[in-house]
């Protein structure tokens, strides 16, 4: 639904604009026009606008790129949000997928706040500095590896299969096949559901580093939390089970 009023906007844009452009009594473009600059632009305005109409109506009615993502082909945090682009406006991971942008850009902003405080509290290179940053570095990593997981699982999903096996009562197919099929649909669902919650526990630990830290005077190794760090390293290890 959300596609087909885009679609509807983005014609109905186009539309206008050629109206006010050709239009007697507005812009009034023509190719006859007496000056060269007006009856050029005329045509200029004319190829852009088959374009803009050809390309944003291809963009908007394909569907989501079913070629699995591949980690190499993800650097970062940015390129990880990208990929979940295409399955914001699904009709059943459009809300996970927002929820699991969202997050990137929660550790974003905490992978920033906490790469400023190791500048304050430590000297760049020094064992306390690299300790902390590659603990974070790792954390992202695995964030990243996550999304990718999570990107996969949404484009192996056939919304049309799905609906269809919602009412598997109603037709000629034995409903034992049927139900085992509705099983792997939801294992797809939990399993993505639990990779957020994975990488909401990240988020969470990387802020309560960043509190800690934060908290330290100067050389004050002794007090850090260990165990914190330990449990950011074991939610990372977990990451490869949703691989």
């Amino acid at each position: 639904m959300k596609k087909l009023l885009k679609l509807i906007a983005v014609n109905l844009c186009i539309a206008v604009t050629a109206v006010v452009l050709y239009s007697p009594g507005l812009v009034a473009l023509r190719l006859s026009d007496y000056s060269i600059f007006r009856a050029g632009m005329s045509i200029i305005a004319a190829l852009v606008l088959t374009a803009l109409f050809f390309l944003s109506n291809i963009a908007l009615l394909k569907g989501p790129n079913q070629k699995p993502v591949m980690l190499e082909d993800v650097p970062d945090l940015e390129k990880a949000k990208n990929i979940l682009k295409d399955h914001c406006g699904g009709r059943y991971f459009g809300s996970m997928a927002k929820t699991a942008s969202d997050q990137l850009d929660r550790i974003i902003k905490c992978r920033r706040r906490l790469s400023g405080i190791l500048e304050q509290k430590f000297t760049r290179g020094s064992m306390s500095f690299d300790k902390f940053d590659s603990v974070a570095a790792a954390a992202e990593v695995s964030a990243i590896k996550n999304v990718v997981a999570m990107a996969n699982r949404m484009r192996l999903f056939d919304e049309k299969e799905y609906a269809r096996l919602k009412h598997y009562r109603e037709d000629d197919i034995p409903d034992d096949i049927q139900e085992e099929q509705l099983r792997l649909y939801q294992k797809n669902f939990d399993n993505v559901r639990s990779t957020i919650a994975l990488n909401e526990k990240i988020l969470l630990k990387l802020d309560a580093l960043a509190m800690e830290i934060s908290s330290l005077t100067s050389g004050d190794d002794a007090s850090l939390n260990h165990e914190l760090i330990h449990e950011i390293e074991k939610l990372i290890d977990e990451t490869k089970y949703y691989q």
